[in-house]
C-alpha cells in the first residue's frame, strides 16, 4: 500500500509529460527538416526584379545624403514654371511603366502615365529625364530641371 501514494502523485506528472511530447512532436519535425530547394514561385520572383544602375549612375546620391540636414538642390538645377504653367518634378520607372509627376500653375501635382491627360494636354511620351505633352497639332516638351520651350 505504501506504493500506490508515490503512482497517484506520478501519475499527472505522467500525464502532462506525455501531452507536452505529442504537441512538441510537429514542430520538433518540422524544426529539422530542411527542404531540398527553394519553390519555383521564389526562382520567378527572383528572375523578375528589374536591373539597379550602376552606382556610378547614383553619385549625387553619395554626395548629398537624402535626409542631411544641409541638402540643397545641385547648383543650376533648379526647375523653372513652363509657360504654360506646367513642371515636370520627376519620373517614376519601375521596369517598362513609366509615371510622370507633372506640377500644374495651381501648386497641384498630377501623376500621369502615356496616354493620360493633363489640362488640355495629352501624354505622348515619357522618358527617364523629360515628356512630351499634345495638343492638337502643338507639342511640348517637359525636361527636369529647366522649363519647356514655348508651345510650337
Amino acid at each position: 500500500m505504501i506504493a500506490a501514494p508515490t503512482s497517484r502523485r506520478a501519475a499527472p506528472i505522467v500525464a502532462i509529460a506525455a501531452l507536452l511530447g505529442v504537441a512538441l512532436f510537429p514542430w520538433l519535425r518540422w524544426a529539422t527538416v530542411t527542404p531540398a530547394h527553394a519553390p519555383a514561385a521564389d526562382a520567378a520572383a527572383t528572375r523578375a526584379l528589374p536591373v539597379l544602375p550602376p552606382l556610378d549612375q547614383l553619385r549625387e546620391t553619395t554626395d548629398r545624403p537624402l535626409f542631411a540636414p544641409d541638402r540643397r538642390p545641385a547648383p543650376g538645377a533648379r526647375a523653372t514654371a513652363a509657360p504654360l504653367g506646367l513642371r515636370l518634378e520627376g519620373v517614376i520607372a519601375i521596369g517598362a511603366q513609366r509615371h510622370a509627376i507633372i506640377k500644374r500653375a495651381d501648386g497641384t501635382t498630377a501623376r500621369v502615365a502615356e496616354g493620360d491627360r493633363v489640362g488640355e494636354w495629352t501624354v505622348r511620351q515619357i522618358t527617364t529625364d523629360r515628356v512630351v505633352l499634345a495638343s492638337g497639332d502643338r507639342t511640348i516638351e517637359l525636361a527636369a530641371g529647366r522649363a519647356p520651350p514655348s508651345a510650337r
